[in-house]
């Protein structure tokens, strides 16, 4: 089954909720979550609902990068920030998260990792030792990873996921096809120039295409709601799941 949904909540989560089977949080990327915000969802949420959060950046993204305006963290609290580096700050921050999270029937993580998180044996290294550190992760949730930047060739994103277990997230139009992972992981980010984008029924139909038989789409564009609407009447019909 080929989950479809949006990267956050286009409109109200109670609306939401009543019409998508999935959500990608994004929230949880920039600030740490709050307990009022995951027992508001845990109380609207549906039967059969499935979450897939974005792990804070503390964990991928390093001290300079400007999505750290939004955080809650303090400026030497960011230093020990990024790049998969198991400081006391970014531990603290994960394992808050993890807690938060277990309260809701979540799916998979998302790790996205920066440009500036270039292929190279010290970084591999880095990955690896947070994953053993955090090793009960991959048996509890899928992890899913979309990296950015051109020094991660094929060769280098098959090796790491398939020596990780984790599945390959990307964007198919922009970024190529899925190189690792038996089930799909699709998000739609509109085009390089804006996030001001409204996918074309040819370009959905491309997507079907695209799809394995199980799996998750996020739409991540300006136009999320209406195309992740068009593209779950394409896929099947009026549910969220083919």
């Amino acid at each position: 089954m080929v989950k479809i949904g949006c990267c956050g909540f286009p409109v109200s989560y109670k609306k939401y909720f009543k019409i998508f089977p999935t959500v990608e949080v994004q929230i949880s990327f920039y600030r740490a979550l709050s307990e009022k915000q995951v027992e508001g969802w845990k109380r609207s949420l549906p039967e059969s609902f499935e979450f897939v959060f974005k792990v804070p950046q503390c964990v991928t993204h390093p001290p300079g990068s400007p999505t750290y305006r939004r955080s809650n963290l303090k400026g030497d609290e960011i230093k020990e920030c990024g790049f998969f580096r198991l400081s006391d700050v970014v531990k603290r921050e994960m394992d808050s998260f993890l807690s938060l999270i277990n309260r809701l029937p979540v799916k998979g993580l998302l790790f996205q990792t920066p440009s500036r998180f270039v292929y190279s044996s010290e970084n591999v290294e880095r990955m690896v030792r947070f994953f053993e550190y955090y090793s009960f992760i991959k048996e509890k949730y899928l992890v899913f990873w979309e990296m950015r930047g051109e020094s991660w060739d094929r060769e280098a994103v098959v090796n790491v996921c398939s020596l990780l277990g984790i599945i390959h997230a990307t964007d198919p139009f922009l970024s190529g096809p899925q190189l690792y992972g038996d089930i799909t992981y699709y998000r739609l980010h509109g085009n390089l120039k804006t996030y001001n984008y409204d996918y074309s029924r040819e370009e959905l139909l491309r997507l079907k295409d695209l799809c394995k038989n199980e799996g998750y789409v996020f739409f991540n564009n300006s136009c999320m709601y209406k195309n992740a609407l068009e593209f779950m009447e394409i896929l099947c019909g009026r549910s969220g799941g083919s």
